[in-house]
């Protein structure tokens, strides 16, 4: 690669060849489901030392403008409206956007505003505040045109962009990536990561501040037929020799932890983070 490169094609077509691996729709499709948006969101509150790090990464006070692109079920959204004086979360999967709403009640919140629809199609003088104090995505940039998405970002906020990617392979693409031959006959395609993001971030001469940092990825299963019947649905599993192969898998690689099964795993992603007075 070169000075030269175009870092926003060199992410799109990572991200194409990923969806094209997969053999699925987008991010967002993958959640329309309330059932499992209610899972994400179980599961993500299982684990408050990692919403309580990027809540302390992100830093607000009681009067922060929060802007949250791609918020799934809340899992920061709603403690951050907790905490500051509005938040706005753009979510495009009903399910997601559901189970969010939900929360947001359980929990007495009432400035946090649901914005339902993709980050491309979101319109800033209609679907959002003026400006923002902080402006983040959480794992959540499966967009095509990420340079776009990022002067989007850029242009409604009035102090500063945080953006937290992957680094490598997570522990549920190795999954894929073990799988995907003997499933489906071909090799899992991983998406775009962090050293595209920030090769783009600098050709737009956005030069953020860069932190690695590495969470546990546990996913927890009460029985074996929960965790075949999960995979069997995200994999696409059909036949009875896709089965066979998932079956195998599964043995071999789950473990038990107090009564239950997880998949033992780490990922390591990037804190990326600039404020926007910079940029202009």
């Amino acid at each position: 690669m070169t000075e030269n490169t175009d870092w926003n094609l060199v992410w799109k077509e990572k991200y194409e060849k990923n969806l094209l691996s997969r053999g699925k729709g987008d991010c967002a499709g993958i959640w329309d489901c309330k059932e499992k948006a209610k899972e994400f969101l179980d599961r993500s509150n299982k684990n408050p030392g990692r919403v309580r790090e990027v809540v302390e990464f992100l830093n607000p006070d009681k009067d922060s403008r929060i802007l949250d692109v791609g918020s799934g079920p809340g899992t920061l959204a709603v403690p951050l409206a907790k905490m500051a004086g509005h938040v706005t979360a753009v979510e495009p999967s009903p399910g997601m956007a559901d189970v969010m709403a939900g929360y947001a009640a359980e929990e007495g919140v009432n400035n946090l505003n649901i914005v339902r629809k993709r980050w491309e199609d979101v319109v800033p003088g209609t679907d959002l505040m003026d400006s923002y104090d902080i402006v983040f995505a959480s794992h959540s940039l499966g967009m095509p045109d990420i340079k776009e998405s990022v002067e989007k970002m850029n242009a409604v906020s009035s102090g500063k962009v945080c953006l937290l990617w992957f680094a490598g392979i997570t522990a549920w693409e190795q999954r894929m990536v073990d799988l995907w031959p003997q499933l489906h006959g071909r090799e899992y395609c991983c998406g775009p990561k962090a050293d595209v993001l920030f090769n783009l971030l600098c050709s737009m001469d956005i030069y953020p501040h860069a932190e690695p940092w590495t969470f546990a990825n546990n996913f927890h299963y009460p029985d074996y037929d929960t965790a075949f019947d999960d995979l069997r649905e995200q994999y696409g599993v059909s036949t009875a020799e896709q089965e066979s192969v998932l079956a195998r898998y599964l043995k071999s690689s789950l473990a038990e932890e107090n009564g239950n099964l997880l998949f033992p795993g780490t990922t390591t992603g990037m804190k990326l983070w600039w404020e926007t007075d910079r940029c202009r």
